[in-house]
C-alpha cells in the first residue's frame, strides 16, 4: 500500500520550524518530536516519547496565552493545508484554541504520571509493554499495514496486561475527574475489560505525579537548531503522529 507524497507549503514548514525556537512552544519541548519526525527512520518511539515527556514534565506548564499563540501560528501557517481539506482557518481557530486550553492541563497531568515500581513514566511503560507484544516500535513500522498487523497481535495476546495496569487506572481516574461526562461513555467497556476494581476510584499507591507545578519560564537563547529545515513529506508526519496516537487508542 502506497501513500501519495504531499509536501508541506512553505508557510506550514516555516510555522513548524518556528516551534523549535518559539518561546511560546518551548513548554511543549517540540524539538524532541520534530527531530524524530525528520530524523533517522530507526528512532525508537518509547525512547523519543521519554525524552519528550521528561522535558515537558520537568520544565513547567504552558500558559493559556502560550497555547493560544502556538495554535494561532500553526493554523495560520498551515492554512493552505487546512483549505485543501475543506477547512477554513478562521472558522476553526478559536474552537481549536479553546479545546487545547481546556484539555492541556489534564493531558499533561496524565502524561507525567510515573510508575514508582519501574521508575518509568507511565506513557513510556505502556509503550514498552506494547512493544513487548507487537515488536519494536519505530518510525519504519508505522505503515497502515503494520498497524493492522500489530493490532491483530495485540488482541491475540490479550490487552489486559497493557490496558489494565495501575498506570492506566490512574490515568482513567484523572480523566474521569476532569471530564466525567466524556469518560463515562467508556466506563462499560473499561469495566468489561479490566473489572469493576478498575473503576472503584481508589488511586494506586505505586503511581505518582512527576510534573512540576511551576509555570514554564523561557529564557531566550541562541538555538543551534534555528536553521533546521523541516522538509519532510505529509505522509511521513501523519504516519509518526498517527501511529503514536493509534498505539494508545488500541488500549481504549
Amino acid at each position: 500500500m502506497s501513500i501519495r507524497k504531499f509536501t508541506l507549503s512553505q508557510g506550514c514548514q516555516s510555522s513548524l520550524e518556528g516551534l523549535l525556537t518559539s518561546p511560546d512552544a518551548a513548554c511543549l519541548n517540540p524539538s524532541a518530536l520534530l527531530s524524530f519526525v525528520v530524523g533517522s527512520n530507526s528512532g525508537s518511539i518509547p525512547s523519543t516519547v521519554n525524552t519528550w515527556l521528561t522535558g515537558i514534565c520537568s520544565s513547567g506548564s504552558c500558559t493559556n496565552q502560550s497555547i493560544s499563540n502556538v495554535v494561532t501560528n500553526l493554523t495560520s501557517g498551515c492554512s493552505s493545508e487546512l483549505s485543501s481539506l475543506g477547512i477554513s482557518t478562521s472558522s476553526i481557530q478559536s474552537e481549536v484554541i479553546s479545546i487545547a486550553q481546556e484539555f492541556y492541563p489534564t493531558v499533561r497531568q496524565v502524561a507525567c504520571l510515573e510508575d514508582d515500581t519501574s521508575n518509568q513514566l507511565c506513557a513510556v511503560e505502556t509503550l514498552n509493554n506494547l512493544q513487548s507484544v507487537v515488536g519494536q516500535l519505530n518510525v519504519t513500522d508505522l505503515s497502515v499495514l503494520n498497524l493492522f498487523a500489530d493490532a491483530e497481535k495485540l488482541f491475540a495476546n490479550g490487552v489486559q496486561d497493557i490496558a489494565c495496569t495501575d498506570c492506566m487506572k490512574e490515568s482513567f481516574s484523572i480523566a474521569k475527574a476532569n471530564f466525567p461526562s466524556l469518560v463515562s461513555q467508556a466506563e462499560p467497556d473499561a469495566q468489561a475489560l479490566c473489572g469493576a476494581s478498575f473503576l472503584d476510584g481508589n488511586l494506586p499507591s505505586t503511581v505518582s505525579q512527576s510534573a512540576t507545578d511551576a509555570v514554564f519560564s523561557s529564557t531566550p537563547s541562541s538555538n543551534s537548531n534555528a536553521g533546521f529545515r523541516v522538509s519532510y513529506t505529509f505522509s511521513r508526519a501523519v504516519a509518526v503522529f498517527g501511529g503514536i496516537f493509534a498505539a494508545f487508542t488500541l488500549l481504549g
